[in-house]
């Protein structure tokens, strides 16, 4: 007498590593092989012409073609991809039945496997059932295998099977953490799995009851569906409640309609549409938008309607004859609406909306750019639009002249459609900030622009020296008058240039350790640059619209010194052992000098500018702040607000002494008795279970000497400079496919909170969760205090492997 396994507590095995229990090879097995009846049905997917049954022993009765054949013993029947396995198989002749009995295991490819205590199969019509089954069917998208267990499995058609109360999950083990039970299933092989009359259970007790649900388990990773529904709550917007239908449409291209309810304030809905040209182009382009006060609080003074709308595009298209199209398009209806319905802290704060697309050629040494861009400033009272539609550019890259090989001649051209718009709150408040009016102008103005250059490179024994002339015209259709008032007289900015460019030789040193190992090499490389511009006379007259408006004369001479640190990288020596050998040998890296390459693992770059001209041909209005060329492009923080000899001194350092680990600061110091001016780094440190990131900056609002004090703003301090300080840490712990994972994301802004005595806290998000085998589970925690976003938000997900993610969760900031 023998007892039977339960169903539920057999383990499922992998059919790519399962060892059958039937040796081919084994002289004690006998195999036969009995030819199909042909008829004049088609062939059933999956079958061919040969049933191939191996067996210990075997007993017949009745006549050929209508015999009931009995084999014991490990027997293994093999038809096409089918495979039936048990301890005694009955085989039916007259109607191509087999019916399986003890440790009955049935394969249909490396797809599907059901086991069952009972089973019949007929190899003719691929139909058939199984009682007190388990079984496997193939991967979902996530790599995931689903097991299942049933009262009964019956195969419905080549592809289909129905479970009669069945239990499935991910997880192997005899109490699986999470499963769905339902009274009826159907799994369509490399389809889905459809569940009705479902009950989610935790350890084997119901929690939810489910009516329907559908699980994909194709080999590919993209199938139509409802996406797994997303909750939160936050005091600002009560609870939400998200969920999505995708749509696949066809290989190449997908969409997803979304939506979501904020219990306390309205509805949200929004389509994603995302395609693939070929491997490396694709586009993405969308829209989501919220109707505000729908529920909660009415419309009033105090709570205003925050709706809006969005559309987004982004996509690069890479063409065969050499055309490149590139879109990044955000369009927000307003600014309210991004900083109240934005999850991103750094969408909440930039002041800054940027939209452009451009289609790009390059060939020879040419290029051809066709550019559409609109950019949105929104600081307080005012929001600064400006256009450039449309711009075509064409630029020539330096070529040898035919008629004197040591000069290169290039150029560049533009000609485009400029628009500046200045949207005011309160003029009065502007006019006192400024002196003037906004700034409005026609729809759409003409700039024109040309470019030509000659460069003549000179090489001596110990330095390089690059002569650079040009000239540059450029012409406007619209021109500000004497009281900065846009008027319709066109005006034409034209200047002459003339750069020298010194570069003395390197100086280098290599450094050695014990037993003459090389360590590092460090090198020095000064350079200077005089630099003059002359015969804009009419700057005050030029409508800026972006940066090419911000060129003035200039007298210039720019200096400084680079210092490199190298070290070795081996690209052929992988163990420790064999780049010590290397280190050692120098002889033997000669060999194959490729098997060593140099690494930069330090840089540090101080530069700065003396001024002949202070005033840049008048164009520096003293006491104001000043966006010209000569100032922005030694360094992003501003110093024009007096006229000086001597720039800040600008100093950049760069440490990656691995790939996993980057420091960057960068910082301005004074000249002129003010000591640091500004300061930003940047620190990112990125392995598997360990990652931090964070950025830094702090700016002062600068007080001038004794000698420049003529030039205080209203302040007392240099104009254009501004005390600020912000700091963003995070850091995340863990892996989270296994075991226990945290973090958190933190954003400081000491200044602009201190004078409110607010906490410098304006945003924070903190994630704890642990991983099982087969499912884990997060908790978030969001705080949000910046402008008109106040709100806290707790999220609550888990993970089911094999079926997706219910609820919201965020891995940090730096890290996505």
């Amino acid at each position: 007498m023998a007892q039977d396994t339960n169903p539920v507590e057999r383990q499922v095995a992998n059919p790519l590593t399962d060892t059958p229990n039937v040796n081919p090879l084994s002289t004690q097995q006998n195999t036969v092989s009995t030819p199909n009846k042909k008829t004049n049905k088609p062939e059933t997917l999956g079958g061919d012409d040969q049933l191939f049954i191996d067996y210990l022993r075997v007993t017949s009765e009745g006549k050929e073609g209508s015999r009931v054949i009995t084999h014991t013993g490990n027997v293994d029947v093999h038809y096409g991809i089918y495979r039936l396995q048990a301890d005694k198989i009955t085989y039916y002749e007259a109607d191509g039945r087999l019916v399986a009995e003890g440790s009955v295991v049935f394969d249909q490819g490396d797809d599907q496997r059901i086991t069952g205590a009972r089973g019949e199969f007929n190899y003719r019509t691929k139909l058939g059932f199984f009682v007190d089954s388990t079984g496997f069917t193939n991967q979902t998208d996530d790599g995931t295998i689903i097991y299942f267990t049933a009262e009964r499995v019956e195969r419905i058609s080549a592809n289909e099977v129905v479970v009669t109360n069945g239990k499935f999950t991910a997880c192997d083990e005899t109490t699986p953490k999470w499963s769905f039970t339902a009274r009826e299933a159907r799994v369509r092989t490399g389809d889905r799995i459809r569940l009705k009359g479902a009950k989610f259970r935790v350890l084997d007790v119901s929690i939810i009851p489910v009516p329907f649900a559908s699980i994909p388990i194709k080999k590919r990773d993209r199938a139509s569906g409802f996406l797994t529904p997303t909750f939160g709550f936050s005091g600002n917007k009560g609870a939400r409640f998200s969920g999505a239908y995708y749509k696949t449409l066809g290989r190449s291209a997908d969409v997803t309609f979304r939506g979501d309810l904020y219990t306390g304030r309205g509805i949200g809905f929004g389509m994603d549409v995302r395609t693939r040209a070929n491997s490396r182009s694709f586009l993405n382009f969308g829209f989501y938008a919220v109707k505000d006060r729908l529920f909660g609080h009415k419309e009033d003074a105090e709570h205003p309607n925050q709706g809006g709308s969005l559309i987004y595009a982004d996509g690069v298209h890479y063409f065969s004859n050499g055309f490149t199209a590139v879109a990044d398009v955000r369009l927000t209806s307003n600014l309210a609406f991004r900083q109240v319905f934005s999850d991103g802290i750094q969408q909440i704060i930039s002041p800054i909306e940027v939209s452009q697309a451009y289609v790009n050629k390059s060939w020879n040494n040419y290029t051809l750019n066709l550019l559409a861009r609109s950019q949105v400033i929104s600081i307080p009272n005012v929001r600064v639009k400006t256009k450039n539609l449309p711009s075509i550019n064409f630029d020539k890259r330096p070529s040898q002249l035919s008629f004197f090989k040591k000069a290169y001649f290039s150029f560049k051209t533009s000609l485009e459609g400029v628009s500046r718009r200045e949207d005011v709150d309160d003029v009065a408040l502007y006019r006192q900030a400024t002196g003037n009016d906004p700034v409005e102008t026609p729809a759409l103005g003409q700039r024109f622009d040309i470019h030509p250059q000659i460069d003549v490179p000179f090489n001596f024994k110990y330095f390089n020296l690059t002569a650079t002339a040009g000239a540059r015209v450029t012409y406007y259709s619209n021109s500000f008058d004497a009281l900065r008032q846009v008027v319709g007289r066109d005006v034409i900015r034209k200047y002459g240039e003339f750069q020298l460019d010194l570069r003395p030789v390197a100086l280098a040193k290599n450094y050695y350790g014990k037993e003459n190992a090389f360590r590092f090499r460090h090198t020095i490389e000064p350079f200077l640059t005089y630099r003059v511009i002359k015969g804009i006379n009419n700057f005050n007259r030029v409508i800026r619209f972006d940066f090419t408006d911000t060129q003035t004369d200039t007298n210039e001479i720019e200096y400084g010194v680079t210092n490199r640190i190298f070290t070795r990288r081996y690209t052929e020596a992988v163990s420790e052992e064999a780049q010590k050998r290397l280190r050692e040998n120098p002889s033997e890296a000669q060999k194959n000098p490729l098997s060593v390459q140099p690494y930069e693992i330090f840089t540090l770059t101080v530069r700065g500018k003396f001024f002949f001209d202070k005033t840049f041909g008048g164009a520096l209005v003293a006491g104001r702040r000043n966006q010209i060329a000569p100032v922005t492009d030694l360094t992003f923080y501003t110093f024009g607000g007096v006229p000086r000899r001597f720039s800040p001194l600008n100093i950049d350092a760069t440490y990656r002494p691995r790939r996993t680990f980057l420091v960057n600061t960068r910082l301005d110091f004074g000249t002129a008795g003010e000591g640091l001016r500004a300061v930003s780094s940047t620190v990112g440190y990125n392995t598997k279970l360990l990652k931090i990131f964070q950025t830094f900056y702090y700016t002062r609002a600068v007080t001038l000497a004794p000698s420049l004090m003529q030039y205080n703003n209203a302040a007392g301090k240099e104009a254009g400079t501004l005390r600020g300080s912000q700091y963003s840490p995070a850091i995340f712990l863990g892996d989270t496919n296994r075991g226990f994972y945290g973090g958190a994301s933190l954003f400081f802004d000491f200044e602009n909170r201190r004078a409110l005595r607010f906490t410098p806290l304006i945003s924070s998000l903190y994630t704890v969760g642990y991983a099982f085998d087969c499912c884990a589970l997060t908790a978030q925690y969001y705080t949000f205090n910046v402008g008109v976003r106040q709100e806290n938000r707790f999220l609550f997900s888990f993970r089911l492997n094999g079926i997706g993610t219910f609820g919201t969760q965020q891995l940090g900031q730096g890290f996505r």
